[in-house]
């Protein structure tokens, strides 16, 4: 314990740097990820309320390849990933950027599929009848009742990104994973022990913060009728 409070005092700067960036590539990666599956999820959305024509089922379809080929990213071992991007981008932020991104669209285009897919037909179809359009509808009752079940998505995807943001530092020296991969590599040494474990307890309190931001977000920014 005396190892890890020593390690703390003497190389504060480099922890408070290391709690930065690994909060803010998960926070870079997430905004980006969630555009893409948000967006996605809207384009290719049906509504449900006429008979389904040909282009609803090609968009059916598309939305069904998105969600599976968004999965499959999943199942990539990250090591590998980060691997494979790294004689393509480089070395440096924007791999860990793409690799952390890749692993986060599925939750959040899963989340939002199903919550737009979750709201009652006649609540739309009530909606039409009163003269709004597919726009309109979209703004102002499909994504205010589907929100809280896509903030649980964006949630679990941030979730996810803490973890492999760990393993990113292989190839981007950023976050948390740097002292954790420094300490395994000369595991044994002068205050290697202490770095695993600062490496190994970061991605926890930054988890903390996260899961404390949602907590204000879904307060702040879900209706007063569907709060649970």
């Amino acid at each position: 314990m005396g190892d890890i409070v020593d390690y703390l005092s003497t190389n504060s700067a480099n922890v408070q740097f290391y709690a930065q960036s690994h909060f803010l590539l998960v926070l870079y990666a997430e905004l980006i990820a969630t555009a893409i599956a948000v967006v996605l999820a809207l384009v290719l959305h049906t509504n449900n309320l006429t008979p389904p024509s040909w282009s609803q089922r090609i968009r059916a379809g598309t939305q069904e390849t998105a969600l599976l080929v968004s999965s499959a990213l999943l199942t990539v071992p990250s090591l590998a990933l980060f691997g494979l991007l790294q004689p393509l981008l480089g070395l440096g932020i924007t791999p860990a950027i793409v690799g952390l991104t890749l692993y986060g669209i599925y939750p959040v285009l899963r989340n939002t599929v199903a919550g737009l897919s979750s709201v009652d037909p006649a609540v739309l179809e009530a909606a039409r009848g009163i003269g709004m359009g597919p726009v309109r509808r979209m703004v102002r009752i499909q994504m205010p009742l589907a929100w809280p079940v896509v903030l649980s998505g964006i949630r679990v995807s941030v979730l996810i990104m803490i973890s492999i943001a760990a393993v990113a530092a292989i190839i981007s020296d950023l976050g948390f994973g740097k002292p954790l991969l420094d300490g395994l590599a000369r595991l044994g040494g002068a205050g290697s022990f202490a770095q695993v474990v600062v490496g190994t307890l970061g991605p926890l309190v930054i988890a903390a913060g996260y899961e404390i931001a949602f907590l204000i977000v879904k307060r702040l920014t879900t209706p007063r009728g569907i709060r649970v």
